[in-house]
């Protein structure tokens, strides 16, 4: 199982994570999938400040099969 993982970096030299509050996803693929929408719905939100960098990673959770 794959949990979805962002850093947003702003330009106020702030760095934030962001989780998936959705839960974990059966696959790599489903993972990026997701990261991809939660990357779309972060930066289009009109509240969000200027971004100047975005990292992501599908990382699998411990003691979950894979």
């Amino acid at each position: 199982m794959f949990e979805a993982l962002i850093l947003v970096c702003l330009v106020s030299t702030e760095c934030v994570e962001l989780t998936d509050t959705r839960g974990l996803h059966n696959t790599e693929m489903s993972c990026k999938a997701r990261i991809a929408e939660m990357v779309s719905d972060f930066v289009s939100d009109e509240r969000t400040p200027p971004v100047i960098g975005i990292k992501y990673k599908c990382q699998i959770k411990k003691g979950t099969p894979i």
